[in-house]
This record gives structure tokens, C-alpha cells and sequence, in this order.
């Protein structure tokens, strides 16, 4: 099956040219995994994405084949915890958003940080630019910002971009040559897991180029410069993972990284401050939907520092979501309460039987032994 994919496979991250498998999207498009790092690439991959994101990419009605069918409710749990993340790790600064959209997550950082973004569709960019982002190109790839920002930002972001690109490996050195000497890298790509389901990316979205696996992540970060990395796989309840990653060049900056992405990831809420329960519950309960009695008493912090409209929305679906729960817990505790009865009334049925089995056996053996001694006539 992967011997007619050789013969023009040659991966991005590690240039090696056989393949170890493919997946079938549900567009009939294959995907290419690489035998040596994991990283997934469409076959044949087109020559121009700009098509994929005009202007109704931000608000299409294709039922998730691309685009967005309501940008700012994903945008609200998919970016939250990215804003938390960024004002834990420095207190102001010039960040640049690869991807930005109207500027959504620009626009939740405070006056204190210079906010820049790079976006291909003109609508959304005409937007961010009436709330005062500075669109700076429109790929990440032009010849003009890899030129013309290198040591610029002390924060750059990457929410769901990196699998749009026609060189992953270009756009992500790209970024890296973007930053200060201290300053990080945060991004997060749709992940092909080993271990859980990956429906959601092989039947929608099809503007992916890439599919990563944690292999292929981890090899393309360790292939990138003298970096600090760390990520892991996230996974998003009712839907399929995601990896979350962060490089830096200081030692400083990724020992900040190491502990927020820590206190991101606490499956409780002991010893945390303020700041860093919201960073926890906007990670675990707005993007993840992983929700606890804890959790959900805490969740009036949250609001007080990020209320919108698109929150309690993501809110009202998570407890829709507990009280389906809810209530097929109770039905399924209900039938195996139904089952039980049902069993102990075969039991007692099964033992009225066994006593009748052995009534009629004793009169049977009754009935011959009187048959055996009656005198002959």
C-alpha cells in the first residue's frame, strides 16, 4: 500500500523519503506518515493555499470541511488559556500572533503589550487592524518578515497555523528567528495520537497540510537550533487531541514555561494563587472541558477576569454536557437496577424449579419403590 506513495515522499521535518503508513481523510485525500519522524503530509499537497482561506473562511457554513461556522465561540476556549499563559510569563512586550484572525487574542492582552499579527485573510486582517493590531504580512513564509523581524518579539503565538503551511519546517524557524534571546514561542497543532480517536482531523478541516504526531513534534523541535522545548499531548474531551508546545532560547524563560505549563496541567487546584487557578481552570475547563466539583466552585474567578458572551455559552454547553451525563448515569444505573431484579427473580424462579424437579423425583422413586414391593397376585 505505501510503495506507490515513495516514489515523490520526501518529509518536511526530516527529509526522509519512505513512508510508514497512510490514513484516508474523509475528502478521499490520503495522508503521508513518514517512516522515520511520524510527521503526516497530505499527498500532493497544492502549490497555493490562499483559496482555502477567503473571505468566508471566518464564518463558513461547510460544517467544519473548512473554516469556522462561529469563530468567536471556538476562538473564546480555544485562545483563553493563551492569554492567561502570555501575561504569567511577562508583563508586557511586543507579541506577534502567526494567524491571527480579527485579532481576537490580541485584542483580550492588556495596553501594556505591542500586539503584531500575520494573517492571510484580508477580511479578518482589515478587522484586526480597526482594533489596533499591526498586520505585519500575510504568511508567515514572506521573504519580508523573515527578513525584516528577526529578534523582535518576546512573545510569539501559533494557535492551529503550523498544520495550515506549505513548509513546516521554514515557518517554524521563521518564528524561532522572530524571537529575543529571551523570548518563547507558544503553539498548538491538531495531533494524530497513538492512543485516542482521530475523527475530528480526518473528516474535517481539510486545509490541513500536516498531521502531526508527538514523534514528528518532538523531532522537528529538536531539529530547530540550540532550543529549549517542552510540549504534551492535550486532550480535549468529546473531541480528538491536540499537542501543546513552547520553545526558547533561555534557560530563564523555559524554567517559567516549565512551571506554567505545570500549573496548566495540576489535576487540582491546592496551593495555586489567584492567577494560577484561572491559567488552570481556562486550560482544563474552557479548552478541555475537563471539568471537577473544584473546578466548577472556582469558575466565578474566572469570570470576574474574563466574562464574555462566547464564555458563558462554552459554560452552558459544559453543564449541558454534565447533566447528559447526568442523566444517562441515572438510566444506566436505573437498567442495572432493572437487570438485577430481573436476575434474582430467575434465581428464585430457577430454585422453584429445582424444588419442584426434586418433588417429582422423590414421588417418581416413591412410585417404584411401591410399585417393586406390592405382593403377586
Amino acid at each position: 500500500m505505501t510503495n506507490d506513495a515513495n516514489a515523490n515522499f520526501l518529509c518536511n521535518v526530516c527529509s526522509h523519503s519512505r513512508v510508514s503508513r497512510i490514513l484516508m481523510r474523509g475528502d478521499g485525500k490520503r495522508v503521508l506518515f513518514c517512516e522515520n519522524c511520524g510527521m503526516g503530509i497530505i499527498e500532493s499537497p497544492p502549490t497555493d493555499t490562499s483559496t482555502f482561506y477567503e473571505d468566508g473562511y471566518y464564518g463558513s457554513e461547510s460544517g467544519g470541511e473548512l473554516g469556522y461556522s462561529d469563530y468567536a465561540y471556538t476562538a473564546e476556549h480555544s485562545l483563553l488559556w493563551v492569554k492567561f499563559l502570555i501575561e504569567a510569563l511577562v508583563t508586557g512586550g511586543r507579541v506577534l500572533d502567526v494567524g491571527c484572525a480579527d485579532g481576537f487574542l490580541l485584542r483580550k492582552l492588556g495596553s501594556n503589550f505591542e500586539r503584531y499579527g500575520i494573517e492571510m485573510n484580508s477580511q479578518a486582517a482589515t478587522r484586526a487592524r480597526e482594533y489596533g493590531v499591526q498586520i505585519i504580512a500575510s504568511d508567515v513564509l514572506t521573504d519580508a518578515f523573515k527578513q525584516n523581524f528577526r529578534n523582535s518579539f518576546d512573545i510569539i503565538t501559533s494557535i492551529a497555523t503550523f498544520e495550515h503551511v506549505l513548509d513546516l519546517r521554514s515557518a517554524f524557524s521563521a518564528c524561532v528567528d522572530a524571537l529575543k534571546p529571551d523570548g518563547a514561542l507558544i503553539f498548538e497543532v491538531p495531533l494524530i495520537s497513538e492512543v485516542r480517536d482521530n475523527k475530528d482531523w480526518l473528516h474535517g478541516s481539510y486545509e490541513h497540510i500536516y498531521y502531526p504526531t508527538v514523534q514528528s513534534v518532538e523531532a522537528l523541535l529538536s531539529n530547530t537550533g540550540d532550543l529549549f522545548h517542552l510540549g504534551f499531548e492535550s486532550e480535549i474531551e468529546g473531541y480528538s487531541s491536540t499537542y501543546i508546545g513552547a520553545v526558547t532560547r533561555s534557560a530563564m524563560t523555559f524554567s517559567k514555561l516549565e512551571h506554567l505549563f505545570k500549573i496548566m496541567r495540576q489535576n487540582n487546584l491546592n496551593d495555586l494563587n489567584n492567577d494560577e487557578i484561572i491559567l488552570n481552570l481556562s486550560y482544563n475547563v474552557i479548552h478541555s472541558f475537563q471539568s471537577t466539583p473544584e473546578r466548577v466552585l472556582a469558575l466565578p474567578l474566572l469570570l470576574q477576569n474574563a466574562y464574555s458572551t462566547s464564555l458563558i455559552n462554552r459554560l452552558i454547553q459544559l453543564w449541558h454536557s454534565d447533566c447528559t451525563a447526568a442523566e444517562s448515569a441515572q438510566w444506566h444505573k436505573t437498567q442495572a437496577r432493572n437487570w438485577e431484579n430481573v436476575y434474582r427473580e430467575s434465581v428464585e424462579t430457577t430454585q422453584w424449579h429445582r424444588t419442584q424437579a426434586k418433588n417429582w423425583e422423590n414421588a417418581f422413586e416413591e412410585l417404584k419403590k411401591s410399585i417393586t414391593q406390592k405382593p403377586a397376585e
